[in-house]
């Protein structure tokens, strides 16, 4: 698709998807350097909508943590475009919020929810995460990474998925 590479997984099944995805590809590649490149994201096109998911650099989990938007052309409420921060499960985090992306029945091209698309997940690998981590023997059991402009809770590992009920022993800015 550009010189930076091509998205990894399934093609687009319709000429809308394909050109949602090629503007897609034109948004991320505009992107600086450091940020993720085209083959870092992975299209899922054997299920409807639409959806490409990222795995979220620097946030090293056992269970993934991942920013996924899904494109639906004629979906039942017309075109939809969402996005969420995720784990290795598709689709099932959305919530309609400050955090999500959520457009639905807007009468755009789909190149126009291509670019939303790129914009919004840029604008998310932009925002500040910290990790607060739980010590057992100077070694982390239990961390948690979080928005810290939000405090969204993007990511969990350790002993369990609760959230720890003592304050961190330790808090770290990720980015």
């Amino acid at each position: 698709m550009t010189v930076h590479g091509q998205f990894q997984g399934d093609r687009a099944r319709t000429p809308e998807e394909e050109k949602f995805l090629k503007e897609l590809a034109r948004g991320i590649a505009g992107w600086p350097p450091t940020n993720p490149k085209l083959d870092s994201f992975k299209v899922f096109a054997r299920i409807k909508p639409l959806v490409v998911i990222l795995d979220v650099p620097g946030i090293e989990t056992p269970d993934a943590c991942t920013l996924q938007v899904a494109y639906w052309h004629d979906g039942p409420s017309g075109r939809t475009l969402e996005g969420e921060w995720g784990d290795s499960h598709v689709l099932d985090n959305h919530v309609y919020d400050g955090d999500g992306l959520t457009i639905i029945g807007l009468e755009e091209a789909p190149d126009t929810y291509g670019h939303f698309a790129a914009n919004w997940l840029e604008r998310q690998l932009k925002r500040p995460v910290e990790r607060f981590d739980w010590l057992q023997g100077g070694q982390a059991k239990e961390s948690t990474w979080r928005l810290q402009d939000s405090g969204k809770i993007i990511a969990r590992s350790g002993r369990s998925l609760r959230l720890p009920s003592k304050q961190p022993d330790r808090v770290l800015k990720v980015r």
